[in-house]
């Protein structure tokens, strides 16, 4: 995968910002009666599960027991198999103790993680790797698993039948929730006293994810303020989720928690620059632009794990210090990326002084079938969360409202029975009767208080609307003109939107703030001007919400309108508007060019925010605007604005999936009919050849580089040139056409070499020197200039040190190639094990596979063949979720290695098969000497020599039509090790060696010279 990044500002829209949606408009409300009985029918319950299982648990006996011809036996740390002892890793066995001890269970990779791991942080490919030599060891197969089965991407079960031998079975403990009794002051005494607990768990080091759910107007804002007001402002971080359109604004909640806590916290933006640099680069006010630079650069490429990985890491390391509680409201307005992170922080393991309080309205999760809704289920499920779940008051809750309100007034019981009764005891409808009843005159008296006319609407809305009505209409003005801004807006908008004078508009705000119904002061901020401003949110999402739908449809679009305009002209200003709010606000005033434009902006904010799933649902729902606009050159462009963050994402998904290959062929159609784009067109050219020769489609990506390559005549661009080069002479190569390849990687380094040490678009995810200069090591070791090859490899490593992580893994993965064709698997193993960790720690999934079948092919080599063999199928599997198809003959051919080297000829020659086929599928040439050169090793096991000797014949032809010196001196070695060489092969094998002036040292070479010599 090529620069996608650089593609971005090629193709996308000029102005780019970070994005946020702020509001979303129109949900009908549900009654608290319809809430409760979904409630019910859920089986909602009061209190989500303790996240720490008792010490019993903990510490489970010993576990003994038999499976087949195998005994496990846990306190002495043995496997034996007939008596005989199996050597296996101590964390392999861990983990069969620890499915074992659960037969027939589903048990997480998080679960075992937990368990095995401990607080030590390791990713999942460190389990897939354990279970595989688990499985090795055992003699299982996971595509017909007898001992271990697989359950995709959740964790694993034992299911092999056992017989106890005497230990205790550890107990299943199911999530259990907690009730709390409604009956209190106020009705929430109970539930304070709940989170206040949970709180002092946190202050020891237990993190603590509580989720505080409810219906709209059931008191969840109330309780939270309650807890921060008695906790003290002191680390408090709180972020609130806004209803948005589509995929909206990754982390937003999490960012504003982050920017305030950072302004409290004169210490935490040092903990990003050490521990969390992604989160720190969306933070811009944090660090200077040269520094966001530098960044920029170290991180390209980097993946959204490594991003949650950080935030973990953040956390743990500041509760270090000092306990935080954060806040997050209104959860069912979340992004994904945001529940994603819940999820990371919550399984994360090790102590943290963390509480994370959510708010979320059941019904809408329940209803909608929110993402929220499976993350709720599985956190509770396993005890990595625990959940408040308010009920309305109760009858004397209600009686405690009135005699609060009225005190030293009597409260007859019939009357506050009969408002119960008719406000379903939901706190928002509760306060607002009382009120309106203390306006008209409290009946303090049976009589009157069974008789007086409740003054209770039939909906919540009808209660507000009642409350609106009294307002004055310059406050029902300004109310409205807010409530199009969204739930949290600046003054100064809504001034500019009313034409009215913005200190009167402060003051106005500030009024309706002080009277604690309406509003709340937000913060004072600094405009880019040096002016100051106000900005207020809504005391609650429900006033906003009614406020709102009050508005008639033409005034609503004009009064978005004028929002959209006053926020474009903040931005070109240089205040930080955020570009999904402005697309929305575009949107919902009918402007849809305008809203295409910044929905493009707002998916590529998406992209430097590590989210490409809400990059690729932005454009989408940024597509179906297009139709509102008229056909032409105008409609083509914004059309590609919005393809190329959908390319990127796309690419970062799956690099070959069928959705970025339709989406590149679109964006070349668009190209054809507008031809002032020409920098844009080479550069999608590149990219779709790049994604072709991924996919293995070798012949169409050598016409896509041929064809670009005959353009430069006609418009010369170094760059385009030299890319151009790196992709014919890298796809030649694959064909086995090495010199050829060989002379267009020359080429194109020469070119490079121009561009100095910086890259030749900083932009790029992986540099374009490094990438020439580790193919044409790849070209030079199969030609025999083994020597020349280590050298470009030095070269390509000194300069990859310096640049991101994607240009520090191609030259590892390269760096091993050549060891591995020199036939050094020390050197690969520890090259793969670097590239492991750099792949953990970037979560790059790219750098997966190699490390996985890189450090196979080792172990076989050391001594291990089962172990390295599913190691290898594992890295294929993964390579081909992904979409990675070039070079799979060869893993597929290490597999058959693995496999010979183990005595098993039959299985060797089916895998070898396989690896031979798609070769020729693929047109794949480049390992066909090796593959052929196998089938010998396959035929001599097999007791076949004939066959074994014109099978070595085939890998030596293969290689002089390729011109492959060392690849045909390896062949005519194996023959004449063999016994079977022919007068005319001697000759061949003399003229091989003279040819092979590298590599001095190498072994090959040392063999070639020993038959020689007799």
């Amino acid at each position: 995968m090529a620069g996608w990044i650089g593609l971005l500002q090629r193709v996308g829209a000029k102005a780019r910002e970070v994005v946020s949606a702020r509001s979303r408009f129109g949900r009908d409300w549900v009654g608290p009666r319809a809430a409760a009985a979904c409630r019910a029918a859920h089986g909602a319950t009061k209190c989500g599960a303790t996240t720490r299982l008792p010490d019993a648990v903990n510490h489970p006996e010993p576990l003994r027991l038999q499976f087949d011809p195998f005994e496990l036996d846990e306190r002495q740390a043995r496997l034996t198999r007939g008596g005989q002892a199996l050597a296996l890793p101590p964390k392999a066995f861990a983990v069969l103790c620890e499915l074992a001890r659960q037969p027939d269970q589903l048990v997480s990779k998080e679960a075992l993680l937990d368990a095995v791991w401990g607080h030590q942080y390791v990713t999942d490919s460190v389990l897939k790797t354990t279970i595989s030599e688990l499985r090795a060891v055992l003699g299982d197969d996971a595509k017909q698993p007898r001992y271990i089965e697989t359950a995709a991407r959740r964790g694993y079960r034992f299911i092999a039948g056992s017989l106890p031998l005497g230990a205790a079975q550890r107990p299943v403990v199911a999530a259990t929730q907690e009730r709390l009794p409604t009956s209190a002051p106020i009705g929430r005494q109970a539930a304070r006293n709940w989170l206040h607990a949970a709180w002092r768990e946190a202050q020891a080091g237990r993190r603590q994810i509580v989720w505080l759910a409810g219906e709209a107007g059931i008191g969840k804002t109330t309780l939270i303020e309650h807890l921060i007001a008695e906790h003290g402002p002191d680390s408090i971080a709180l972020g609130q989720c806004v209803e948005q359109h589509g995929a909206g604004e990754p982390y937003l909640p999490l960012l504003e928690a982050l920017g305030a806590l950072c302004r409290a916290d004169a210490a935490l933006p040092a903990l990003l620059r050490s521990v969390a640099p992604t989160w720190l680069l969306q933070l811009p006010w944090l660090s200077s632009e040269a520094e966001r630079e530098t960044l920029r650069l170290q991180l390209v490429g980097t993946g959204q794990a490594r991003m949650l990985r950080e935030l973990g890491e953040l956390l743990d390391q500041y509760t270090q210090q000092r306990p935080l509680l954060l806040v997050t409201e209104d959860l069912h307005w979340s992004d994904q990326a945001t529940l994603r992170a819940i999820d990371h922080v919550a399984r994360r393991r090790g102590p943290a002084r963390l509480m994370w309080l959510a708010s979320f309205r059941l019904i809408e999760v329940i209803a909608d079938d929110h993402p929220l809704k499976a993350l709720r289920h599985e956190l509770l499920l396993h005890r990595l969360a625990r959940e408040l779940l308010l009920d309305p008051f109760s009858e004397r809750d209600v009686a405690d409202c009135i005699a609060r309100r009225c005190p030293g007034q009597p409260v007859p019981e019939v009357l506050a029975r009969r408002l119960h009764q008719r406000t379903d005891g939901l706190p928002l409808f509760v306060v607002n009767v009382i009120d309106e009843l203390v306006s008209q005159g409290m009946p303090n008296d049976p009589a009157r208080a069974a008789s007086v006319e409740l003054p209770v609407p039939e909906s919540l809305a009808g209660v507000i609307e009642r409350q609106i009505d009294r307002l004055a209409p310059p406050q029902r003005e300004l109310l409205q003109a807010a409530s199009v801004c969204g739930v949290e807006f600046s003054a100064a908008t809504v001034a500019e939107v009313l034409q009215r004078d913005a200190d009167g508009v402060g003051e106005s705000c500030d009024e309706l703030a002080g009277a604690l119904q309406w509003l709340n002061q937000v913060a004072l901020e600094r405009r880019s001007d040096g002016s100051i401003e106000g900005r207020y949110a809504f005391r609650h999402a429900l006033y906003r919400q009614v406020v709102y739908q009050r508005i008639g449809a033409l005034t609503r679009a004009q009064l978005h309108g004028r929002v959209a305009t006053s926020l474009q002209r903040r931005r070109a200003a240089g205040d930080p508007v955020m570009a999904a709010e402005l697309a929305l606000q575009f949107e919902l005033g009918h402007d849809a060019e305008a809203a295409i434009g910044h929905y493009a902006d707002a998916a590529e904010s998406a992209l430097r925010h590590f989210a490409p799933t809400e990059a690729m649902r932005l454009t989408t729902h940024a597509l179906t605007l297009l139709t509102q606009c008229p056909e032409g050159a105008a409609r083509d462009r914004l059309e590609m604005a919005l393809l190329g963050p959908r390319v990127a994402a796309s690419q970062l998904l799956n690099v070959t999936a069928p959705e970025a290959l339709a989406n590149y062929e679109r964006v070349r159609a668009l190209l054809a009919l507008h031809s002032p784009w020409p920098d844009a067109t080479s550069g999608i050219d590149i990219e779709l050849g790049w994604i072709r020769f991924t996919a293995g489609e070798y012949d169409r990506a050598l016409a896509i580089a041929t064809s670009i390559q005959a353009q430069t005549g006609l418009q010369p661009n170094p760059v385009r040139h030299v890319a151009a080069c790196n992709l014919l002479g890298t796809t030649l190569t694959y064909r086995g056409e090495l010199n050829e390849g060989r002379q267009w990687l020359e080429q194109g380094i020469a070119g490079a070499e121009g561009f100095g040490h910086r890259p030749a678009n900083a932009r790029a995810v992986v540099d374009l020197e490094v990438s020439l200069r580790c193919r044409l090591a790849q070209a030079l070791s199969h030609l025999g200039c083994v020597d020349t090859a280590r050298a470009q490899i030095d070269a390509a490593g000194a300069r990859a040190a310096r640049l991101g992580p994607y240009t520090r893994r191609l030259a590892l993965i390269f760096a091993a190639l050549l060891e591995l064709r020199l036939g050094h698997p020390e050197r690969v193993r520890s090259l793969a094990e670097q590239l492991q960790a750099m792949a953990d720690e970037f979560a790059m999934a790219q750098a997966e596979g190699p490390a996985r079948w890189l450090r196979g092919w080792a172990l076989a080599q050391l001594g291990e063949p089962a172990v390295g063999h599913q190691l290898i199928l594992d890295s294929d599997d993964h390579d081909t979720r992904l979409g990675l198809q070039r070079g799979r003959s060869g893993v597929l051919g290490h597999a058959a290695e693995a496999l010979t080297i183990a005595g098993r000829w039959v299985e060797a020659q089916t895998q070898l098969d396989q690896a031979l086929a798609l070769a020729e599928k693929m047109g794949e040439r480049i390992y066909l000497p090796d593959l052929q050169l196998l089938q010998a090793r396959i035929e001599i096991g097999r007791g076949r020599p004939v066959q074994a000797h014109e099978a070595m014949r085939s890998a030596w032809r293969e290689a002089a039509q390729q011109r492959a010196t060392w690849l045909e001196l390896s062949a005519l070695v194996a023959l004449g090790e063999a016994g079977g060489t022919r007068p005319t092969e001697i000759e061949a094998l003399a003229a091989a060696r003279a040819r092979q002036q590298e590599g001095a040292g190498a072994a090959l070479v040392a063999r070639a010279d020993a038959l020689l010599g007799r």
